[in-house]
C-alpha cells in the first residue's frame, strides 16, 4: 500500500470517528429532550393539570436541563 492511499485511510477513518461523535451527541440531546418530557407529563398528572402549564413549571424544577 502507497503513502498516499494510507492517508486517504487515514482520514477517512478519522471523518467516521467525528461523524459518530456528532451521532452521539444528537442522540444524548436527543434523550434529554425525552426525559424532559417525561418529566412534564409526570408532572402534568400528578397536579392534573394543562400539560402546557407543566412546562412552564418544569423549567424551574432542578430535573430541568436546556
Amino acid at each position: 500500500m502507497n503513502v498516499g492511499r494510507e492517508k486517504e485511510l487515514e482520514n477517512l477513518v478519522e471523518a467516521l470517528i467525528r461523524m459518530l461523535g456528532k451521532s452521539n451527541e444528537r442522540v444524548n440531546d436527543l434523550n434529554k429532550r425525552v426525559n424532559q418530557l417525561e418529566v412534564i407529563l409526570r408532572e402534568s398528572i400528578l397536579q392534573g393539570c394543562n400539560p402546557i402549564q407543566a412546562g412552564e413549571e418544569a423549567k424551574t424544577s432542578p430535573n430541568y436541563t436546556s
